[in-house]
């Protein structure tokens, strides 16, 4: 059952990225016609820096879980590389878990947030309003997404170090 749900997670994680880079055309799209509008043809659009505010964050938080599940987030790992062996394992599952921990809370905060957005009617202020949930809901999900990544990692045999460093004694 386990392993069902994390190739599910896998999968909506797969999904969520491409849908990031979907959002990096959009942005691109809609600045490029903008130029082209305005500059060839004189006629500014009103939606087009709009458009790419809002595609900014989901294309930050639907790319980060896909980041954590590879491990390519940025880490600052002088103080755990310089641990001898078991010491470091130690350590960087300890990070995972305070991360993990982290990324729950965060989610939390940002899902009851967005629920208020919701419930309320906020919207953005721009030229084109939107509802501000249809933006902030993609927060709540990434870091719940990367929460779970992490207790993944912590909880898995392998553990939440990458391969061990070439060179260094373990």
């Amino acid at each position: 059952m386990l392993r069902a749900l994390g190739r599910l997670h896998d999968a909506v994680t797969a999904a969520s990225f491409a849908a990031a880079a979907a959002c990096v055309a959009i942005i691109t799209g809609s600045f490029a016609y903008e130029v082209v509008a305005r500059y060839f043809f004189g006629a500014p659009t009103s939606w087009a820096y709009d458009l790419s505010s809002y595609a900014l964050c989901p294309m930050i938080f639907l790319a980060i879980p896909a980041m954590t599940q590879q491990r390519a987030h940025i880490a600052v790992a002088y103080l755990v590389e310089g641990l001898p062996g078991v010491f470091r394992h130690r350590a960087a599952l300890a990070v995972a878990v305070v991360a993990m921990l982290v990324c729950f809370f965060a989610a939390w905060i940002t899902g009851a947030e967005t629920w208020r957005q919701y419930v309320s009617g906020t919207e953005t202020i721009s030229a084109n309003p939107i509802s501000k949930w249809w933006v902030s809901i993609f927060i709540p999900y990434g870091l719940l997404s990367c929460a779970l990544y992490f207790m993944r990692q912590t909880f898995s045999g392998s553990g939440a170090l990458p391969a061990p460093l070439e060179g260094v004694p373990q």
